[in-house]
């Protein structure tokens, strides 16, 4: 398996950018999908993008909180880098922002790490085969707080008032 160059059949090259805890999570649900290989891990942002830089990936599992970049950092510039990859965020960080600058950048997925496992097992199997996946509690949140936090300003654009 070469996740250097070529694409690899049947094969998920995947990196995965967190703290060691994370990461042994990560490992964990990789080993139920039999068709990912990790290939790269690292708790820290500017190592990963050199990983992406320099090694094609098919998938990236990334917390938010990396040292010296952010996993947001790191999911932009994976994008860029290579428009196929599917980034997905596995993160305690439940803020607003960060899932609205997920959803622009173009995150394939944005999941709580504290939900069970079994649960982030089939949200990645899904992911893997197409989805995009925001999890419904942090998106509804995101949704409540984002709908109050400026009153002032309409909810509908005049068109369709």
């Amino acid at each position: 398996m070469d996740c250097s160059g070529a694409p690899t059949p049947g094969r998920v090259c995947t990196l995965a950018a967190a703290a060691a805890e994370r990461r042994a999570l990560f490992r964990s649900l990789l080993e139920c999908l039999p068709q990912t290989v990790l290939v790269a891990e690292t708790d820290d942002g500017r190592t990963a993008l050199d990983y992406v830089r320099h090694r094609r990936f098919d998938l990236a599992l990334l917390d938010i909180s990396l040292r010296r970049l952010s996993g947001l950092t790191v999911a932009r510039q994976a994008l860029r880098v290579l428009p196929g990859i599917a980034v997905v965020i596995i993160s305690d960080i439940d803020d607003p922002p960060c899932l609205l600058e997920a959803l622009r950048i173009g995150v394939t997925g944005y999941l709580p790490a504290a939900a069970a496992p079994h649960d982030l097992v089939g949200a990645l199997q899904r992911i893997l085969a197409g989805e995009v996946l925001f999890d419904p509690g942090f998106a509804t949140r995101a949704l409540q707080r984002l709908a109050v936090s400026d009153p002032a300003r309409p909810m509908f654009s005049p068109k369709y008032r």
